[in-house]
């Protein structure tokens, strides 16, 4: 009877584990001082292995945008451009240097190449506001 009741525990401490980490969490996005309103916005958001969970296209209003979305808790990577031309892709000069402003989560920048991911990871565990720096 005990083995039951310890299986029957470990099956609540379970399920409470897994509530626990798929808790929806409120999360804000903002673009400041962009250099125009023209375009939009294109956003990316890759959880922590990298894989998309959600692609958005932002409205740019005043030389704003924002958008507030619920994700899992969890650790995610941005990255965003103003497609000013809305082609929906990021142009690039003969050379292959983005024309087009561009940026990451945490601001995050490589050299002669995109940073590394983990560089871009945010940890949104709790209602957050993120505002991006496009370059």
């Amino acid at each position: 009877m005990q083995s039951i009741q310890t299986f029957i525990l470990v099956l609540f401490l379970f399920a409470g584990f897994v509530a626990k980490s798929q808790t929806a969490v409120e999360l804000t996005i903002k673009f400041e001082n962009l250099e125009t309103s023209n375009g939009s916005i294109m956003l990316l958001i890759q959880d922590e292995s990298e894989n998309d969970v959600l692609k958005l296209v932002l409205p740019i209003q005043n030389n704003v945008a924002e958008k507030t979305i619920t994700l899992n808790a969890g650790k995610y990577g941005f990255s965003a451009y103003h497609d000013e031309n809305e082609n929906e892709k990021l142009d690039l000069s003969l050379f292959g240097a983005p024309t087009e402003s561009y940026g990451f989560s945490n601001n995050a920048r490589g050299t002669f190449s995109k940073p590394d991911f983990e560089e871009t990871l945010v940890n949104v565990f709790d209602k957050k506001v993120i505002t991006f720096k496009l370059e």
